[in-house]
């Protein structure tokens, strides 16, 4: 019987103390569940809502988009407080750190999705064939396909979020297993590729479709090739939010992430909301109305500060953190504020002259924006939850088209959430038109380059779809806030429970930390970069 039958975390898997053959009344007999097909399927099938459930979850989404500066907080919740103080600080790993679960978050609830499919794929390797329906349909290609799938996503963004994680599939023998063997995170990242194009290669050899129901990806029926597309798109991410630096980012395969891109999503990747199933807890603090909208969450200057052409933002940048002041923007993006006027409501976000936070957090978390576009009331779990959008895709190869020196190919990909969503004029490699409506400008107050154009799409395209995102992306652009940190390391429960030294990142000039942010700074020779 497989011993990796259902982990809290990591650390339960392999803490000393614990005896895995525990016969415990309250769970299933992992045997007769090993040994249905039908429980089998439910095991693969259910993975990727799991595995959905805390992508969109308040905790990581909400703390790193505020490590990313995309959105801003002063509440102890969530560690959003305490990752976003300015200067940055060291990271609290300890276990009894009650406001670091950030930092223990995807380790508790990645490694049990993990572990339903490794045993799901264990049994599949074994024998065990999945028929559905009266007629028995062999459903062991789809199965297999979309398990090999979801524990690669798993393992993937593990390898996105931590320093070093361990690697464990439906093969590995965990009789023999070093419970400390970690493997860095270049190594987590290439094991999960590589068993994304295994799934592809099962995919692309079996004809099958993945039914629309809330066991599966609620809302959206799959063929064999549309689950190959929404695969290749999750290959594009690993490859472009892995690196941690500026040079990682630039060794980048950029003309396979481009492969992959055009391979990958046609659409949003948007499962219907259900209540308690199928729903975006992050997205419902980031809409939240009480006795004011975005109540709990708001987006940040940083993000959104680049679309004013009044010189605010160029004073707000060039005043120290503890002085800083809310203010408003003045700006043609329509996203930001409609053609009334300032005080008006945008596409995206509105104004809202309230502080919320104590002025004891910092003022630098201070913002008069709050963010409306997803709706709010019940919208986090009705209608589509978009997780990862085809504009994400779009701005991805945009960058990866400016870096190969094809510049001109990426402008009509700028300018599609440009033109129709900020209705603003149009790029072109040069930039956006040098005149007094100049958006983006520089934080010098200069009108922003084709590059610049591109970051600010992305802070405001991908505000709101998943937290995660915004902090890997910003790491490998050297975007991040000096001392935030570039990754986190393993669970502190975990490391304790395996008798090893607790260690951590993070601060200014400390280790696996952001250096001084270069906003601007250009990978290809562009105007105004």
């Amino acid at each position: 019987m497989r011993k990796l039958t259902i982990i809290l975390a990591a650390a339960a898997l392999f803490a000393g103390c614990a005896d895995l053959d525990t016969t415990n009344p309250n769970e299933p007999d992992t045997q007769r569940v090993l040994s249905s097909p039908t429980d089998v399927q439910a095991l693969i099938s259910t993975s990727y809502r799991s595995y959905f459930d805390h992508e969109q979850q308040t905790n990581p989404g909400l703390p790193t988009a505020a490590m990313a500066d995309n959105i801003t907080g002063g509440f102890f919740d969530f560690g959003v407080h305490d990752m976003t103080t300015e200067p940055r600080t060291l990271f609290d790993a300890s276990p009894l750190n009650t406001r670091g679960f950030v930092g223990r978050a995807p380790w508790s609830r990645l490694y049990p999705v993990i572990s339903n499919v490794n045993d799901a794929l264990g049994a599949i390797d074994g024998g065990l064939a999945i028929t559905t329906g009266a007629g028995g349909a062999d459903e062991t290609p789809r199965a297999r396909a979309f398990g090999k799938f979801v524990q690669a996503i798993a393992l993937g963004h593990l390898g996105l979020y931590y320093d070093q994680a361990l690697i464990v599939t439906e093969n590995t023998d965990l009789e023999q297993m070093d419970p400390t063997s970690f493997q860095p995170y270049p190594v987590v990242l290439d094991t999960a590729l590589a068993i994304l194009d295994e799934a592809i290669a099962i995919a692309d050899a079996n004809n099958f479709t993945i039914p629309s129901s809330p066991e599966w990806i609620n809302g959206i029926t799959l063929s064999n090739d549309h689950l190959i597309r929404i695969i290749n798109s999750y290959v594009a991410r690993l490859m472009v939010y892995a690196p941690r630096t500026w040079d990682e980012r630039n060794a980048v395969d950029w003309n396979e992430v481009i492969r992959r891109i055009d391979a990958g999503i046609t659409a949003d990747l948007a499962p219907e909301g259900l209540l308690d199933i199928w729903e975006s807890n992050m997205r419902r603090l980031y809409t939240r109305v009480r006795a004011r909208p975005s109540d709990h969450v708001r987006p940040d200057y940083i993000a959104l500060g680049p679309a004013d052409t009044s010189g605010a933002l160029q004073t707000w940048f060039a005043t120290p953190s503890a002085d800083r002041m809310p203010f408003q923007i003045r700006t043609p993006d329509r996203r930001i504020h409609g053609a009334a006027g300032p005080a008006s409501e945008g596409l995206y976000v509105g104004y809202n002259v309230n502080t919320i936070w104590p002025e004891d957090r910092g003022t630098y978390r201070w913002s008069y924006y709050y963010f409306h576009r997803d709706g709010t009331g019940d919208s986090w779990f009705t209608g589509p939850q978009v997780t990862m959008s085809r504009t994400e895709m779009d701005l991805l190869k945009a960058e990866a088209l400016i870096r190969l020196n094809r510049a001109a190919e990426a402008v009509p990909l700028i300018n599609a959430t440009r033109v129709a969503n900020g209705q603003l004029p149009a790029v072109t490699v040069d930039g956006p038109p040098d005149t007094d409506a100049c958006v983006p400008r520089k934080v010098t107050g200069a009108c922003g380059s084709l590059w610049d154009a591109l970051m600010h799409e992305r802070n405001l395209e991908n505000m709101g779809i998943q937290g995660t995102i915004m902090w890997w992306d910003a790491r490998g652009l050297n975007r991040l806030m000096e001392g935030t940190l570039l990754h986190f390391p393993v669970s502190g429960i975990e490391i304790e429970n395996l008798g090893l030294p607790l260690y951590t990142f993070g601060g200014v000039g400390g280790d696996g930390a952001a250096p001084p942010p270069q906003y601007h700074r250009c990978p290809a020779t562009l105007p105004r970069c």
